[in-house]
């Protein structure tokens, strides 16, 4: 269970989550804004996190609108009874002309490409897709207007790994060029609390998936 989920009671809380695993994940295959099928590790990831969730207190549930966030989303919604709300705010970073391929095709296709993707920093938008400054652009955008909506209350942002990680980057005021430093797993808890300004109070949280991450692909 949260180590915060009393010490913080009257702030305003969000709870960030990862969707389950996807066939693309086990792939190594660029997402972005397209879609794959949650695995049959995903499955069982999303019902242990669903029923785990039914114990934590929150008062809002909002996804992302692409299949493998809401079908995490979902199984929250199921166990707790909490209905949900959709935003496009949420999605992965847009990849553009990568999504779908893994680092090495996207290398061999699109050479050019691929090294700015690599070295031309945050402000570099993928071709037909958006900079990695963008999408924390929009992700702050959607969690202040959530702050805003809903002041002492907790939230549960079912999202992406890439939002996940430029929101922790931001609060820990680490450079969004910087490596990560810090698994973004399946399904993994995240929990900034709202006192004057964001803090980060859990990281990483998978308490609920007991043994499920060794179950095969």
């Amino acid at each position: 269970m949260f180590l915060g989920k009393y010490i913080y009671m009257n702030n305003t809380e969000l709870i960030l989550i990862r969707h389950g695993e996807t066939l693309w994940n086990t792939q190594l295959r660029m997402q972005g804004s397209l879609d794959s099928e949650l695995t049959h590790k995903g499955e069982l990831q999303i019902k242990a996190l669903g029923e785990w969730m039914k114990e934590v207190p929150f008062d809002y549930l909002y996804s992302s609108d692409t299949l493998r966030a809401r079908k995490t989303a979902e199984s929250i919604s199921k166990y707790s009874g909490h209905p949900l709300n959709f935003d496009k705010r949420l999605r992965e970073k847009n990849l553009g002309i990568f999504e779908g391929l893994t680092s090495e095709e996207a290398k061999e296709r699109y050479p050019e490409s691929f090294k700015l993707f690599k070295t031309a920093g945050a402000n570099y938008a993928i071709d037909k897709g958006e900079s990695t400054q963008q999408l924390l652009d929009r992700a702050l955008d959607v969690i202040e207007e959530i702050r805003n909506l809903h002041p002492h209350k907790v939230s549960v942002l079912v999202t992406h790994g890439g939002v996940v990680r430029v929101l922790m980057k931001h609060v820990l005021e680490i450079p969004l060029d910087t490596s990560t430093q810090f698994l973004i797993s399946n399904t993994a808890i995240f929990r900034l609390v709202w006192k004057d300004k964001w803090t980060v109070s859990e990281m990483g949280v998978l308490s609920h998936l007991g043994k499920i991450n060794d179950v095969p692909i």
